[in-house]
């Protein structure tokens, strides 16, 4: 056996050389899935800027329906379509309920003035009740209704307010 052969010291090493290029590949390729997710996002969307007066319409008929007006002060026109904006309501700190307008869809824009019934899409009952004692009932004069308004396409809300009937 000649142990000269055996640790010959021209070897050449390819492995390394394997390795550094693998290395290098992987990381061309994470930089290029890190780049094109951070930058084929668009703009964040952001709600529509925009001044509402929300007041009673008048007092709550006999069913339990009330009705509130908006108006448009200013800002950015609001499409009030079922895919652009939800309505939430509760009455007295109870849970709220989705209100959908019933001459929907519309676009106010501003000096438009709107009547608006808080009718619910349920076909047990048409408008928002409270709950007493574990009971749903017709709203009365007196009561509270929080209305929060949501923009769909960027999930926030633009508008929170509690209306006393």
């Amino acid at each position: 056996m000649d142990f000269k052969k055996l640790f010959r010291k021209d070897d050449k090493a390819v492995s390394p050389v394997i390795g550094v290029i693998l290395m290098v590949a992987i990381t061309v390729i994470l930089a290029a899935a890190i780049g094109s997710s951070v930058f084929g996002m668009g703009p964040a969307q952001s709600a529509p800027q925009v001044n509402l007066n929300i007041k009673p319409a008048g007092p709550i008929d006999s069913t339990g329906l009330a009705s509130i007006t908006i108006e448009h002060l200013g800002g950015d026109p609001v499409n009030f379509g079922t895919e652009s904006i939800k309505i939430m309501a509760s009455a007295n700190g109870g849970t709220a309920e989705q209100i959908y307008p019933g001459n929907s869809p519309f676009t106010m824009n501003v000096g438009d003035i709107q009547k608006l019934d808080l009718k619910i899409n349920n076909p047990t009952k048409t408008a928002l009740q409270k709950t007493v004692s574990g009971t749903k009932t017709n709203l009365v004069s007196g009561d509270v209704v929080n209305l929060r308004f949501i923009d769909i396409n960027s999930g926030q809300i633009f508008l929170d307010k509690d209306i006393a009937f």
